[in-house]
């Protein structure tokens, strides 16, 4: 069996996931108009709202949003490292960067805690990762079956390719190495 391998497609689908969670966040609860005097009689249900999330949260939120923010549109892991820094100093301002970061912090914050809850309520995570082990197993199946990936190196000739490409890496390793010790042996002889 092989093992699964995590894709694009993992990453659009908890992009998916989380932006479901924030669309579902921001939604009131729907309130049904009684049909008849025996349901307008009943007591209605209480108003959830969520609570705000405490201010360490809030710049944890907005940290997570800056990284994920720069990874996504940058693909560089400095720049997602960098506007997390940013966007959590800002949290801790009262200017209106710090409004705005605090603001993408809550967010964020909001959209980790209904992902959760409806992680909790619908068992998505195993669900998916189970749909993904049938999707790479399928997939090996049918790579085994009909020899696909070996089709696609004839035609193209991959493994030829990296053979070369190894062994020219290889010798300048060696030409490296042999520069390099002689330089050793020269810096050696100069200081004796």
């Amino acid at each position: 069996r092989s093992k699964p391998r995590s894709s694009p497609n993992m990453a659009r689908f908890m992009l998916l996931l989380a932006l479901v969670a924030a669309a579902s966040a921001f939604q009131g609860i729907a309130v049904t108009r009684p049909c008849t005097k025996i349901a307008a009689s009943r007591v209605s249900a209480p108003i959830v709202a969520m609570e705000e999330p405490s201010e360490k949260a809030t710049i944890i939120g907005a940290a997570a949003f800056g990284g994920v923010i720069g990874v996504y549109f940058f693909h560089e892991l400095s720049t997602g490292v960098l506007l997390a820094a940013l966007l959590a100093y800002g949290a801790t301002l009262t200017n209106p960067f710090g409004e705005v970061s605090k603001s993408a912090g809550r967010t964020a914050n909001k959209v980790y805690s209904k992902t959760l809850e409806l992680n909790e309520q619908y068992d998505l995570l195993p669900k998916a990762k189970g749909a993904l082990d049938t999707v790479s197993t399928a997939a090996g199946n049918l790579n085994e079956n009909y020899g696909i990936t070996s089709k696609i190196d004839k035609a193209l000739g991959i493994s030829e390719k990296v053979a070369i490409a190894g062994t020219k890496v290889e010798e300048v390793k060696t030409q490296v190495n042999d520069k390099l010790t002689d330089l050793k042996t020269k810096a050696a002889t100069k200081e004796g």
